[in-house]
């Protein structure tokens, strides 16, 4: 046999050993993709499922009862506490200068609870340059506070009764602040631009028992009906010329 037909041959058996190893390498390189494709599956469909039940978890959930106090400061002054007004989510104040969030439906809990919702159930305009209560309006770059520029500014405390705590200062997206936890601060500022010393609401240093005040009574839903966490009380106010039913120490009728 030639010295040319010997080298073909060589190069045939090299060829196909190559074209073996290649085989070979892709039949197993081919099930381990497959499995790791299943894996990612499976993992991004528990993160799917997870993430799910984490916004539905996300307080404030049906049934918290929450407080924050809330105060509107214009140029150096407190304006009148917002009047008392009741919503459908659960999101209102009695005029006492807190925001009591106890929402009724997934409107007012978890992300979708936040001051932008109860803005504008108090009839409020607030955007990243103007302020509007009623009639009046702040807006940046046509008020002033004296004779500064002013700005629009959120200062926010994460614990309104903590004296010591500095509050983060905000100055756009307020429509989107979420309510976080029980007990925070707001204040709506309209202040001379740069400024860092802004005061707590009025109503932060009785928070807890404003919001106590109202912790035992019926709050209705719009339809007239107590929201699923909380009880009708059946008791009637004592009336010193009534008489009390026998058996029944909470309902009282009149004197005959």
């Amino acid at each position: 046999m030639g010295k040319a037909s010997s080298s073909k041959k060589v190069a045939r058996a090299a060829r196909a050993g190559g074209r073996s190893a290649a085989n070979k390498q892709r039949n197993l390189l081919f099930p381990g993709v497959i499995g790791g494709i299943m894996i990612l599956g499976i993992a991004l469909v528990g993160f799917a499922a997870n993430d799910r039940k984490s916004e539905d978890d996300v307080p404030p959930a049906l049934g918290d009862h929450w407080h924050a106090a809330v105060g509107i400061y214009i140029c150096g002054e407190f304006q009148p506490n917002t009047p008392e007004f009741e919503n459908d989510i659960g999101i209102h104040t009695h005029g006492d200068g807190v925001i009591h969030i106890h929402p009724f439906t997934a409107n007012g809990a978890g992300e979708k609870a936040t001051l932008g919702a109860y803005l504008e159930g108090a009839g409020i305009q607030l955007s990243d340059d103007e302020l509007k209560i009623g009639d009046e309006s702040w807006k940046e770059g046509e008020q002033k506070c004296g004779d500064e520029d002013a700005e629009l500014v959120v200062a926010q405390w994460k614990d309104a009764e903590n004296t010591d705590e500095k509050p983060a200062l905000i100055r756009r997206d307020f429509n989107d602040i979420r309510f976080r936890e029980d007990g925070e601060g707001y204040t709506i500022a309209f202040v001379p631009e740069g400024t860092t010393d802004i005061p707590k609401p009025e109503s932060a240093a009785q928070l807890a028992s404003l919001g106590a005040a109202d912790a035992g009574t019926a709050t209705t839903t719009p339809d007239g009906q107590p929201p699923d966490d909380q009880s009708v009380s059946t008791t009637v106010p004592a009336d010193p010329t009534a008489t009390t039913v026998p058996g029944d120490p909470a309902t009282t009728v009149p004197a005959g």
